[in-house]
């Protein structure tokens, strides 16, 4: 049970630290604007994130950034176990940023391996001071998950007194 146990952090170390170096990369070439700095110039921009321990984990990193009347931007999203990442590119549609997706991973049923993109593959809309993702499956999109704005300093906030239902 210990063993297990250590196994699991580690993993979950490993998957934030996966999560931080994704948007590392971009942002060792330019410094990120502060995220109030970054509402107030557009509701979409900037680094966004997801995290929680529970059953797998579940890890979820993107980044937007707009240039002119598109958006562009990478994603992350994964487990203790696996994951994937790629890009998106998109549109602001009567309030929703609406997306096109890659992935650099292979996927059964996913998106397309980039540099060839998903078109339609789903949007963004804000909630408050939150993103919502809306994915599509099939010939239904649905409401995937509720991202928070990740500080320019640091990686992804894991919630230390989380509740796991069994």
């Amino acid at each position: 049970m210990f063993e297990r146990s250590v196994r699991r952090q580690a993993w979950t170390m490993l998957g934030l630290a996966l999560l931080t170096l994704s948007g590392g990369a971009c942002s060792a070439q330019a410094a990120r604007p502060t995220a109030a700095a970054t509402q107030e110039a557009d509701p979409f921009a900037g680094d966004w994130s997801f995290s929680t321990r529970c059953y797998k984990g579940h890890y979820v990193g993107i980044t937007l950034q707009r240039d002119g009347e598109r958006y562009t931007g990478t994603w992350s999203d994964g487990t203790d176990i696996w994951g994937s990442d790629g890009s998106f590119r998109g549109v602001r549609k009567d309030g929703k940023l609406e997306v096109d997706a890659c992935t650099t991973t292979e996927q059964r049923g996913g998106y397309a391996r980039c540099p060839a993109y998903t078109d339609d593959a789903g949007y963004f809309v804000r909630r408050g001071e939150q993103l919502v993702w809306y994915r599509q499956y099939g010939d239904v999109i649905n409401e995937y998950l509720t991202l928070d704005r990740q500080p320019a300093d640091q990686g992804a906030r894991v919630d230390t007194e989380e509740v796991c239902e069994e």
